[in-house]
């Protein structure tokens, strides 16, 4: 009998094993293989309800955006191994100083958003994980965004400005600021909830965030690919704690050297108020440590059911600091497990409430399951030990320490209660105030919860998929984003038009009215009314596409569409009918291209297969051969406007020296034209006409450039932040060359023949440009800038706005030998103040040139 009863528990426990979400656990794991994850992730949701806010949307972006960088093998790279690549390839281009690489003209310049209107359900401006408050000044604020960097506020958020621009990694998963000097600012790089970026360590700062070093938390170090949670012991500075996937890391000399205490993955920590020798962490385990994180020991007495637990956040107070409440999500479905609060500072646990399901997206918590492994979040009123805020896709608040649970703020807008957007990462108090790092922003409430105001207005986040612009009209686009939904640049105005993930756009280039989004996999839909509302028009296709699905615009006729899902789709009427125009079977495409020169040519292909087609579809042609198909995975394709047979294919991957491939053959035959480019995934490529057959690509880090004239590529990142550029366009009529950036917005910049025709950057008459207070620089209202030459020369200092139109003259004549500054007063130009934003000052001397970029802050 004794046996038998054995036999069943051991049959239940594996059972319950079977059905939990494997996949959770494998994603954090440094050795997992991205396609074993991904056949587990498919075998438990095989048959099962998808969905809203279950945690489905959120692992199938981290698929997308892993799935062409592990091919083929499915092995994670080195967390690091993109910021090596591409520090060893500017260290290798010629020159120093502020005119390394003199070939680089770009003049970048951002197009926001920085700030939202609405006429759709879920506004944002892009995804925040964490927000910190210095000590000492409750005005500055920072926050830090997964693919968008660390970020400042100088009076509680109204006004941002972001200084990591130039870092190699721009996610920011934890922000840790000094008790006692709060100049002094640790980041954790990377994306500690979703995985989906790359990591550098933890990142210091000693001047308020104004410039970062590498701490000794670093990669050639350690084997962990996320850290979510810094902490600085308040009575022991020195004393610093890490929670990353592989364990909690201690220093004890304020960075500079780390130990790894305890092993296991953790995504949570926090001192017991008024006593930081004891520490709580979290992953699947509630840990205490009694000796300021020198060692630790699980404790999760009072806490049944251990298998069925995903994930743990810790909140404390210090109006109880003996209370230690834990908010816990399930292991089978992300929902909600429990809600237990200790009273012996973490010894022990009682179950406070298990129901409703507080991280389902509905509003009364009778929604299934949820997504726990990706937004977990609790926080504790500093003066009322039993208000408690909860937050999974919205926020909860509790009266009685967990036991019972009302909606605070509903992720859908507008709704009947606050809104705050959906996908809460962090909730955190400082003072009486408490701040939400969502999906969409920064929130904040400084009345326990009654109003939450929006602190977003200012920040640059936005991870774009897709964007499409209008010929006739420089300030019309429309873009798609990471939960932030399908956004719509008018008349200088950034509106979210359409909800959900939104991702590729196009625009009828003869009636801006019609303008055609969608969503994840394929869900098509048209506008005729501007923007304002949308229909879905996928009709007859009954197949799913990508993630993100190509769909494209006949050059001639833009009453005609094609689509590539498993096979490629054509309509005639504007997307009321489609035919399927191939017979495919090799998987799901992921690039289209079609001719402009003979629009019967169309290309399009899967991430190892690239399929052309020279009579609109009817047959179709294998071209792969020549290509690194095994090696690598194609991104995109670039036509030749003035002949179709010109066709040049980008690749993902760390494959070295296979990026970019042309043919002048249709794909017949194939050559390597990578040259020396850094390795580095490529993502994206455009044809600029009547140029040299001149190429931009955009990759994981930043622009590349390459014509006829050139034996190699050149970086064309000038004044663009080093992020992952998902897409280019060209807009002739403006002369520029635009890039959808997955974090920082939309930019621009004037094509390189344009910038080229005006003279070549100054080399060796100046021996340093920059502006006195360095970089970054926002000011208000003056700044000076300064340079110095080496010999006596005719100067032209010049400030343009955005447009390139030049707002002030400053310097225009001979100059000697030796440094020279002067001020500009954004306040008083001939009299008349300019705007806040972004500017740019231009030295030119003799026949030579070069740009900075400043921002004026009003």
């Amino acid at each position: 009998m004794k046996h038998l009863i054995l036999w069943f528990c051991l049959s239940f426990l594996l059972s319950q094993q079977a059905q939990a979400q494997q996949w959770v656990r494998m994603m954090e794991e440094r050795k997992s293989n991205f396609y074993r994850i991904q056949q587990e992730f498919n075998d438990y949701w095989k048959d099962r309800n998808v969905g809203r806010g279950k945690g489905w949307k959120p692992f199938k972006r981290w698929e997308y955006f892993w799935e062409p960088r592990v091919y083929p093998t499915g092995e994670f790279p080195a967390p690091d191994r993109a910021a090596k690549a591409f520090q060893t390839y500017m260290n290798s281009l010629p020159g120093s100083g502020v005119f390394k690489n003199n070939a680089d003209q770009a003049a970048w310049s951002s197009m926001g958003p920085e700030r939202w209107e609405t006429i759709s359900y879920n506004p944002g401006i892009g995804r925040i994980n964490c927000v910190a408050r210095d000590p000492l000044n409750s005005n500055l604020l920072y926050a830090g965004a997964p693919s968008g960097g660390f970020w400042k506020s100088l009076d509680g958020g109204q006004h941002w400005y972001t200084t990591t621009d130039n870092q190699t990694v721009l996610g920011v998963s934890s922000i840790a600021v000094h008790p006692l000097n709060p100049n002094i600012i640790f980041i954790a790089t990377g994306d500690g909830d979703a995985g989906d970026n790359y990591s550098i360590g933890v990142l210091k700062s000693t001047d308020g965030g104004e410039s970062w070093q590498q701490t000794g938390l670093q990669w050639d170090v350690t084997e962990a690919q996320r850290i979510s949670k810094l902490l600085i012991n308040p009575d022991n500075p020195d004393i610093m704690l890490a929670a990353a996937n592989n364990g909690i890391y201690k220093s004890i000399n304020g960075g500079m050297d780390w130990v790894n205490v305890q092993a296991g993955n953790f995504k949570d920590m926090e001192f017991k108020p008024a006593d930081p020798s004891i520490v709580y962490a979290a992953g699947s385990r509630f840990y205490k440590s009694v000796n300021s994180g020198d060692s630790f020991a699980e404790s999760m007495s009072g806490i049944n059911q251990l298998l069925n637990i995903q994930r743990i956040a810790i909140a404390v107070t210090q109006a109880n600091p003996d209370y230690v409440y834990l908010l816990i999500s399930d292991n089978i479905s992300s929902g909600f497990f429990g809600f237990y609060r200790s009273e012996n500072s973490g010894s022990s646990f009682i179950k406070r409430s298990d129901s409703p399901n507080i991280l389902s997206h509905s509003a009364d918590g009778s929604g299934e399951g949820g997504q726990g492994w990706y937004d977990l979040a609790v926080a504790v009123s500093p003066n009322n030990a039993e208000e408690v805020f909860a937050g999974g896709v919205n926020v909860w608040k509790s009266y009685d320490g967990g036991v019972n649970w009302e909606l605070n703020c509903y992720w859908y807008y507008p709704n009947d209660y606050q809104y705050v957007h959906a996908d809460i990462h962090s909730l955190d108090f400082y003072g009486t105030d408490i701040y939400s790092a969502s999906d969409g922003g920064v929130y904040v409430s400084g009345d326990d919860g009654v109003s939450w105001t929006n602190l977003t207005f200012g920040l640059s986040t936005m991870q774009f998929y897709r964007f499409s612009g209008y010929p006739a009209d420089a300030n019309l686009l429309l873009g798609g984003t990471q939960d932030n939904g399908t956004n719509r640049f008018k008349d200088n105005i950034w509106t979210h038009v359409f909800g959900s993930d939104g991702m590729e756009t196009a625009i009828n280039y003869n009636n801006p009215d019609t303008m055609y989004a969608s969503y994840y996999y394929g869900g098509i839909m048209r506008s005729a009314d501007g923007g304002e509302s949308f229909y879905g028009i996928k009709g007859e296709i009954d197949e799913d596409g990508g993630w993100v699905t190509p769909y494209v615009l006949h050059p001639q006729n833009p009453q005609t569409l094609f689509a590539a899902y498993v096979n490629v789709w054509k309509s005639d009427n504007g997307g009321d009918n489609w035919t399927k125009i191939s017979d495919f079977s090799g998987g799901t495409l992921r690039l289209l291209a079609v001719a402009k020169s003979d629009p019967q040519v169309i290309y399009t292909g899967t991430g190892n297969t690239l399929y052309r087609s020279s009579d609109g579809g009817a047959e179709w042609t294998d071209i792969s051969s020549g290509l690194p198909t095994s090696q690598a995975s194609m991104t995109y394709a670039a036509v030749a406007d003035d002949d179709a047979d010109k066709v040049w294919v980008s690749f993902s991957g760390f494959a070295d020296g296979q990026k970019i491939y042309a043919t002048q053959d249709g794909g017949y035959s194939w050559s390597n034209i990578s040259g020396t480019l850094p390795n580095l995934p490529v993502q994206c490529i455009v044809y600029q006409k009547n140029y040299h057959d001149a190429l931009y690509i955009g990759t994981d880090l930043g622009v590349y450039y390459k014509d006829s004239t050139l034996a190699d590529w050149q970086p064309y990142m000038n004044g663009l932040p080093n992020v992952i550029v998902k897409e280019l366009e060209i807009h002739y009529d403006s002369g520029m060359l635009r890039a959808a950036t997955y974090g920082r917005g939309v930019w621009q910049t004037p094509l390189k023949s344009l910038v080229s025709a005006i003279s070549p950057p100054a080399s060796q008459l100046v021996k340093s440009f920059h502006l006195f207070q360095n970089y970054p620089n926002p000011f208000n209202p003056g700044t000076t800038i300064e340079f110095e030459l080496e010999q006596n020369a005719r100067v032209r200092l010049l400030v343009y706005d955005v447009n390139w139109k030049v707002v002030r003259q400053l310097i225009d004549g001979w100059q000697g030998i030796g440094v020279h500054s002067v001020t500009w007063d954004g306040n008083s130009q001939s009299g008349k103040a300019v705007a806040g934003g972004v500017y740019f000052y231009e030295l030119n001397v003799g026949s030579q040139k070069e740009t900075r970029k400043m921002l004026l802050l009003k």
